[in-house]
């Protein structure tokens, strides 16, 4: 392989974010209340500019959602009113009653919805200013009525939201949280809507999803906030590679930022510590210019560089926090649910590894490494990270 032409990928590489969007895509967060007499009601809240734009908050930049916010009134409440008949029309709950025991679901839409008014996202617009002004962020409202007899549900909510972290409450049950992929339905969830006695061949076809399958859910959420959703946190882990030409320093750091993500993720969870974004997001992309930079100017990793790691995986961990805080967890899911997250997270940040030493590691003894790969790939990553500051500075103004 031409080392000339791997840097030059690199580089595109690591070019590509800043092109993406400047502030980070807000996970979706629904909480479905179902009554005993089959009366439901949804609350989803969601990115409403990225959804009226008809795709998934992490496919549209700011450019595009800030067209639609400073362009003619009647174009954006055009938008709104197509948005909310197209998420009345694609949400449906999937059911199975005592009638039809057999495969072969109903499906239910929601009768009433109560959508975000151009007059309030303006409002939400200018209340933003005072932090960052995107994403806006507003709750949609849906209700309607499941079948009496209805033994099993699960929910379908439009893939344009992007992926979510669902809710569900029912009479008789805990109440259950697990990731939802963005087009896919949640997994399917026992219910007794009227109340009568289920037969034990109905109990066993709907019983809900083991703890195990649920953590499975959480680890991929974590991976997937790492590779492919998390740009910011794949460029401070490929800065922290280039000082490293051995595996145990490598590892070393990373283990640091993980401990250290995983305290403030677990404190911003548990509502201790919960800084506004205005702040946590400027300082993770001062965090990657910082290693970056580094590079630049020393030959060998400090002794020290794994407290400052440490320092900024405090920092990164209140950027995750914002992923799982607001998706409406029980105190009692908190503790599986951040464990598996953050399995996913690490095991996310050690594929980059992986990665970067399966492209470049065969050459970090060559005389020509630093000149060739570390100073090109680490300056590239310094001006993304930047530009990203003040991009979210200037934001946050």
């Amino acid at each position: 392989m031409n080392p000339g032409k791997l840097v030059l990928g690199i580089l595109f590489v690591a070019a590509l974010p800043t092109y993406s969007i400047a502030h980070p895509a807000q996970l979706v967060a629904a909480t479905a209340n179902l009554q005993l007499d089959g009366r439901f009601q949804v609350n989803a809240t969601f990115d409403v500019l990225a959804f009226a734009l008809n795709d998934t908050p992490a496919a549209i930049d700011d450019a595009s959602m800030n067209e639609l916010l400073d362009g003619p009134r009647e174009v954006l409440e055009s938008r709104l009113a197509e948005s909310r008949a197209r998420f009345l029309r694609s949400f449906a709950v999937v059911c199975q009653t005592r009638a039809s025991p057999l495969p072969g679901a109903q499906l239910v839409h929601a009768q009433t919805i109560e959508f975000p008014s151009v007059d309030e996202v303006y409002r939400r617009s200018d209340s933003a200013r005072r932090s960052m002004r995107l994403p806006i962020i507003a709750e949609a409202t849906l209700a309607g009525q499941l079948p009496r007899g209805t033994t099993s549900i699960a929910f379908r909510f439009p893939e344009a939201m992007g992926p979510m972290v669902l809710t569900v409450q029912r009479p008789g049950f805990e109440p259950y949280s697990e990731p939802v992929e963005a087009g896919q339905s949640s997994s399917t969830l026992a219910v007794n809507v009227g109340g009568a006695p289920q037969s034990d061949e109905m109990a066993l076809a709907s019983r809900d999803p083991s703890r195990f399958e649920a953590a499975l859910k959480y680890l991929h959420m974590g991976f997937g906030h790492i590779v492919p959703a998390g740009p910011d946190h794949i460029l401070f882990v490929l800065g922290l590679f280039p000082l490293s030409t051995r595996l145990r320093p490598l590892l070393w750091q990373v283990t640091a930022f993980t401990v250290a993500h995983s305290i403030t993720l677990a404190l911003a969870l548990y509502g201790i510590v919960r800084p506004p974004a205005m702040i946590v997001e400027p300082l993770i992309a001062v965090s990657i210019a910082f290693v970056a930079v580094e590079n630049l100017i020393t030959t060998d990793m400090k002794p020290w560089r794994p407290i400052v790691v440490f320092g900024f995986g405090l920092i990164h961990g209140l950027g995750f926090a914002s992923v799982l805080s607001a998706a409406g967890l029980s105190r009692a899911q908190f503790a599986p649910a951040l464990l598996s997250f953050n399995i996913g997270v690490e095991l996310g940040q050690l594929a980059v590894i992986a990665l970067a030493f399966a492209a470049v590691g065969w050459w970090q003894r060559r005389a020509w490494y630093r000149w060739i790969i570390v100073l090109p790939t680490s300056a590239a990553i310094a001006a993304v990270a930047v530009c990203w500051t003040i991009q979210r500075v200037y934001g946050a103004i």
